[in-house]
């Protein structure tokens, strides 16, 4: 991130470097101590995975890095983004659109924010995006770290293309938006489309809204809302979607989502929800260690939920859940690399 001191940003890429380390060749050699003692063994569960490696001292240095290099990342008392940031107030608010309502930004400072979201700090993030003015620059530069071997935002670019393939649309519900990750690419690709974010954190919501100025892009704007709750009318929109937001709501609150894509959509619209689905125990086992490292505590649940069940309980039907691959070839059987289980999990609404 541009903007950072020189010890800083050395510390940043260090932590980048650990990641891919950890990633691409930590992982591969934990993945073949597991593959070799599970060999000829029923494996039924995670728990009967995670039995296979859960002495080996590769297993705890692999978790090791996962927790704590994500924890220094952002907390680290010297060189850590809340620290580097926290220190320059004037240069981050020069980043970020101000705090008011313009063409591409609608704030809503009475917005009631979630306890679920507010309790914990999700990803080690201090104050879990709502706590400070910089909280979208922070998330901004750490989601740089967070996808090994992926060119930056890669994954988004590639739901923008995905989409394309589905036809076009006039307008576009990007729900839980963040700092336009997802949102952005699809505005790109759909030049006369009408595309709104929504999201819970006015700070990325401002970092989304200088962005599009930045770039002049006219058919997208940002609005600080609840998207389990929003308050546009029914039937406003042809396609609504998010990424990697599924998986950080509790159950409850997933089915709600889901109910209110509904609502929105026009007949005959698509709703897209890209997260994450982990099948094989061996995978499901890597998948609730992360959660719990990384302080994602509904994934779990989200993981074991009958999606498709929840999607046709909203009035979806039919309901597709397929494998995504974030950068060409991920989803080959034979990748070698630590990667999330990326999943598009995707449907119309009834066109009568």
């Amino acid at each position: 991130m541009s903007g950072l001191d020189r010890s800083t940003t050395a510390f940043q890429e260090l932590i980048g470097t650990m990641r891919q380390h950890w990633a691409n060749q930590l992982y591969p050699a934990l993945n073949q101590s597991y593959q070799q003692a599970a060999e000829g063994q029923a494996i039924e569960d995670s728990q009967a995975a995670g039995r296979q490696v859960q002495d080996l001292p590769l297993y705890h240095w692999f978790c090791f890095i996962e927790r704590h290099y994500q924890r220094m990342k952002y907390s680290d008392p010297r060189w850590g983004l809340a620290a580097a940031l926290s220190a320059r107030p004037d240069w981050v608010n020069a980043q970020l659109h101000p705090a008011q309502d313009s063409r591409w930004l609608k704030l809503d400072p009475a917005l009631k924010i979630p306890e679920y979201y507010s309790a914990v700090d999700i990803h080690q993030h201090p104050g879990n995006l709502v706590g400070a003015d910089f909280d979208g620059l922070m998330y901004q530069a750490s989601a740089t770290s967070i996808h090994p071997n992926t060119r930056r935002f890669e994954a988004h670019e590639r739901m923008a293309q995905w989409l394309q393939s589905q036809g076009s649309f006039e307008s576009v519900l990007d729900m839980g938006c963040g700092f336009g990750k997802c949102g952005f690419p699809i505005a790109r690709h759909f030049a006369q489309t009408q595309v709104i974010g929504v999201d819970l954190s006015a700070p990325c919501l401002r970092l989304a809204a200088r962005t599009a100025e930045q770039e002049g892009l006219d058919n997208i704007r940002f609005e600080q809302q609840d998207a389990l709750h929003t308050g546009f009318d029914d039937a406003h929109f042809d396609l609504v979607t998010s990424t990697q937001l599924l998986h950080e709501l509790p159950v409850d609150e997933i089915k709600h989502l889901l109910a209110e894509s509904h609502r929105l959509l026009k007949p005959g619209g698509l709703v897209a929800h890209l997260d994450f689905r982990a099948h094989q125990p061996w995978q499901q086992f890597l998948i609730e260690g992360h959660s719990v490292r990384n302080n994602e505590g509904f994934l779990p649940a989200f993981n074991r939920m009958d999606i498709a069940a929840a999607y046709r309980d909203a009035g979806f039907e039919p309901v597709t859940v397929e494998p995504f691959a974030e950068t060409e070839g991920a989803t080959r059987a034979d990748w070698p690399y630590w990667r999330f289980p990326w999943t598009l999990f995707w449907a119309r609404k009834p066109a009568q």
